[in-house]
């Protein structure tokens, strides 16, 4: 069962990234990896939500996304969020730094 969901996923990632040649594991991460940044990323959790029932009121995009790029701004680190979290967030239903952390 856990395979098909992550088959799920990755299937789901690619549709939404686009990035159909890149191979996506649990280890995968959604910002360094497949480039999903600024509002991309927030997008792309929305419809992760939406998708696998998954509250998000918690989740701090800033935290694990950069913003679009500017030249006014230099970005602050950021955490990482990887398709395992992601896994651990449809289990939770929800994600948050608990999930993610957890």
């Amino acid at each position: 069962m856990k395979e098909e969901l992550l088959n799920d996923l990755v299937a789901f990632i690619h549709q939404q990234s686009r990035h159909f040649d890149i191979p996506v594991t649990t280890g995968t991460s959604i910002e360094n990896d497949l480039g999903i940044t600024g509002d991309d990323g927030e997008d792309f959790i929305i419809q992760f939500s939406k998708k696998y029932s998954v509250d998000i009121s918690s989740f701090h995009f800033t935290k694990y996304f950069y913003p679009e790029p500017s030249m006014l701004l230099i970005p602050k680190e950021i955490k990482i969020l990887t398709v395992g979290d992601l896994m651990k967030a449809i289990a939770a239903r929800r994600l948050d730094d608990d999930v993610i952390n957890g």
